[in-house]
């Protein structure tokens, strides 16, 4: 399987305030931790491969660590 990689124009650092870029960020960060919890939980419930559930605990605790550094500076 192939796909064409599709290039997107840089966006320019100035288009918003670095504090709202951080806001976004965060709010993308926790949505994203969200979402693997809603995924885990159906594959604890389902029985599935602890491997996959542990690949997913391992991703959504990188983030809650990474949402604490930005909440912090």
């Amino acid at each position: 399987m192939s796909a064409e990689l599709l290039r997107f124009p840089a966006a320019a650092q100035t288009e918003m305030p670095e504090g709202m870029r951080h806001e976004a960020l965060r709010d993308w960060m926790e949505t994203h931790t969200r979402i693997l919890g809603f995924w885990m939980d159906r594959l604890i419930e389902d029985g599935d491969s602890e491997d996959i559930v542990s690949m997913l605990h391992r991703q959504q605790s990188w983030l809650a660590m990474m949402q604490g550094r930005l909440v912090r500076g």
